[in-house]
């Protein structure tokens, strides 16, 4: 008996073990929970030449909104180094005016929507088009590094995909 519950604790540790996984970008180790691989796909992790901005990206596969148009909701993270001294909310209130959309409700660590605590969020909803799109967003500094997460849904589908982008958000951590 005591041979079994051994060998289900190491299942389980391995299993959650598994299920983490890391970057380290711009002077930060970032941990975090990928979304569910069988239905999220992982299109991009690594550094933009361009930008010097590490992008981690996954892409859900297609959902059928009920107007027959296949959805590909999107979770992404940009790292940047950012050297300046701004706190958490200068940091956002500049992130913020690059990416346009109504914020519906604030996010942090105090009501569970966040891990970090140097780190502030947004449900919010925007326009392409005539299709409402839904968002989740979040400013975060860990030492020299600024992230911004971006999740992004159709309204149609957005149901669908929520939990696997709040509990994408939740994951985010740091090494010490």
């Amino acid at each position: 008996m005591k041979k079994a519950i051994v060998v289900a604790l190491v299942f389980f540790f391995a299993g959650v073990a598994e299920a983490q996984d890391s970057f380290t970008a711009h002077g930060a180790t970032v941990i975090f929970h990928p979304p569910d691989l069988r239905k999220w796909n992982l299109v991009h992790k690594g550094m933009d030449a361009k930008s010097n901005k590490f992008l981690l990206m996954f892409k859900r596969s297609a959902i059928k909104d009920s107007e027959g148009r296949e959805i590909e909701p999107v979770i992404a993270v940009i790292c940047e180094a950012v050297l300046d001294s701004s706190d958490m909310i200068q940091y956002s209130i500049r992130k913020r005016t690059q990416v346009g959309f109504d914020v519906k409700k604030v996010l942090t660590h105090q009501d569970g929507s966040l891990t970090c605590r140097n780190a502030v969020g947004y449900e919010g909803e925007y326009e392409k088009g005539s299709v409402l799109h839904k968002v989740l967003v979040a400013h975060i500094r860990h030492k020299e590094a600024g992230l911004q997460v971006i999740c992004d849904s159709t309204d149609g589908v957005y149901g669908k995909v929520e939990a696997d982008m709040k509990n994408f958000l939740r994951s985010i951590t740091f090494k010490k």
